[in-house]
C-alpha cells in the first residue's frame, strides 16, 4: 500500500514543467467553476410590480361559482389571490378576514352592484377591490381552473374619509357621485388553466421555479398535482393580467411590456 501511495509523488517529479502548469490551470478552473456553482445558491421566482407611484393597497371579495361544480369554495380561491397581491412591489394586500368582517358589518353576503362596491371599499380605505367568478373548476388530475376578474381601484386620494358604519345612505349618495365623477376604474381578465395544456404547462414551471422544493423528487410538478398550488398559479398569472391591463389605463410603459419582474433584476 506504502508503494501505491507514492507512485503519484514520484510521476509528479518526473513530470514535464509544462504538463505541470497544466494541471493547476485545470485545477484553478474546477475549483472557480465549483465555487460559482455554490455562490449561484437557489433559483429566485418571478416577482410581479405595480404600475403606481406609490404604494396602493387592494383587497378581495368571496369569489361567485359559475362553474358547476358545487364544492368550489369562493372565499379559499380569494385567501389564493390575496397571497399572490400580497407578493407584488407596490400592493398590500388586506386579509380576507377584513374583507369578511366588513361585508358582514354592512350587511353583504355579495356584491351586487357598483354601489356596493364603493361602500365596501370605502369601508376599508383601500384603493382597489378585486372581485371574481370561477368559471372551471377540476380538482382531478389533469387540473383545470377557470377565472373571471376584475379590479376597481379609485384615484389615488379620492377616499380620504373613512365610512362610519352606522350612516349607510351617505355612501351610496357619494358611490353615485363618485361614478359620475369617473373615480371608479374598472380592469379585467379572464382565463382557463387546464394542466393539458402545454402553454399552461410551460408558464407553470416558469412560475412554480424557486418557488418548489428543488430536494423534493417531484420538483416543479408538485404544482400540477395539488389544486391549491394550481390555483395559487392561476391567481398569479391573473394578477399579472390585471396589472397589465392598469399599466396600459394610466399610460405607464412596462419593461418588455410585462408586470413580471424577471429573477435575474
Amino acid at each position: 500500500m506504502a508503494l501505491l501511495r507514492a507512485i503519484p509523488a514520484a510521476l509528479g517529479r518526473l513530470a514535464h514543467p509544462l504538463c505541470a502548469r497544466a494541471a493547476a490551470v485545470v485545477a484553478v478552473a474546477a475549483v472557480a467553476l465549483l465555487n460559482v456553482g455554490c455562490a449561484s445558491g437557489p433559483a429566485q421566482p418571478r416577482v410581479l410590480r405595480a404600475p403606481y407611484d406609490g404604494e396602493r393597497v387592494w383587497a378581495v371579495a368571496p369569489f361567485l361559482n359559475e362553474s358547476g361544480v358545487s364544492t368550489v369554495d369562493g372565499a379559499s380561491v380569494a385567501d389564493r389571490f390575496v397571497s399572490e397581491i400580497e407578493e407584488v412591489d407596490g400592493l398590500r394586500c388586506l386579509p380576507l378576514n377584513r374583507t369578511l368582517a366588513a361585508m358582514q358589518q354592512l350587511g353583504m353576503t355579495e356584491l351586487g352592484d357598483v354601489r356596493q362596491i364603493y361602500t365596501l371599499m370605502r369601508a376599508m380605505q383601500v384603493d382597489g377591490l378585486v372581485i371574481g367568478t370561477v368559471t372551471d373548476w377540476d380538482p382531478y388530475k389533469p387540473l383545470r381552473f377557470g377565472a373571471a376578474v376584475e379590479v376597481l381601484t379609485v384615484a389615488s386620494g379620492s377616499i380620504t374619509q373613512p365610512l362610519d358604519l352606522k350612516d349607510l345612505t351617505m355612501p351610496t349618495t357619494d358611490g353615485v357621485a363618485a361614478l359620475d365623477g369617473g373615480v371608479l376604474a374598472v380592469s379585467q381578465a379572464s382565463r382557463l388553466f387546464d394542466a393539458r395544456n402545454n402553454e399552461t404547462l410551460r408558464q407553470l414551471e416558469l412560475y412554480a421555479t424557486g418557488r418548489s422544493d428543488e430536494s423534493s423528487a417531484l420538483g416543479t410538478r408538485v404544482y400540477e398535482l395539488r389544486l391549491d398550488l394550481f390555483t395559487r398559479f392561476g391567481a398569479y398569472v391573473l394578477v399579472r393580467d390585471l396589472l397589465e391591463q392598469e399599466a396600459a389605463r394610466l399610460g405607464v410603459p412596462l419593461p418588455g411590456g410585462r408586470a413580471e419582474r424577471p429573477p435575474a433584476e
